[in-house]
């Protein structure tokens, strides 16, 4: 290697090392604005899955509540039937009974279209949920990313920036998906 190659070898590596202090500031500027990013999607969407897990066991409860009422009037109407037999006035027990079949119709219809909403509000938890799940999982990386960055300015040692730099990219990579889907 000739003298002037060495030279300019040199140069090269003490601009490099005059720079790296920027450039790892620069990558944990970044990462720490899709850690916040990443923080705030992860809080939204914990804030939607329970909020639509509270929303979801209303509507079992008021399915529960309509079940109630339907077996009240099942009951109703089997002891209608019994006294059917015994009744001096059948047309008068017979409307009851047919009354009381409306009405259970009409339950099991309320209870099926409850059935469904708690049904779609059980999805849109777990949509959530998935969705939580990933930015958290995006925000652990970028964590750990601005900490070895930060480990790497404080004792000049720069393997940790270089994985820092690469472990961020990784929950860089996740938040970008999840913003994706």
């Amino acid at each position: 290697m000739s003298n002037d190659q060495g030279k300019t070898q040199e140069v090269t590596r003490n601009v490099w090392k005059e720079k790296i202090p920027l450039f790892i500031a620069i990558t944990t500027l970044v990462l720490a604005a899709c850690a916040t990013l990443a923080s705030f999607k992860a809080a939204g969407y914990g804030n939607k899955m329970v909020l639509a897990q509270n929303q979801a066991s209303d509507q079992w409860a008021f399915y529960q509540a309509k079940s109630m009422k339907e077996t009240s009037y099942e009951l109703a109407k089997d002891s209608m039937v019994l006294t059917l037999d015994k009744a001096s006035n059948t047309s008068v027990v017979s409307e009851k009974i047919a009354k009381y079949n409306e009405e259970i119709a009409r339950y099991r219809n309320e209870k099926n279209e409850i059935a469904n909403q708690a049904k779609i509000l059980e999805n849109e938890r777990d949509v959530a949920r998935n969705f939580n799940l990933l930015f958290g999982r995006s925000l652990i990386f970028l964590q750990i990313g601005i900490l070895l960055s930060s480990l790497a300015t404080v004792n000049k040692n720069y393997i940790y920036w270089y994985i820092g730099a690469a472990t961020g990219l990784i929950g860089v990579a996740i938040f970008l998906y999840a913003l994706t889907l």
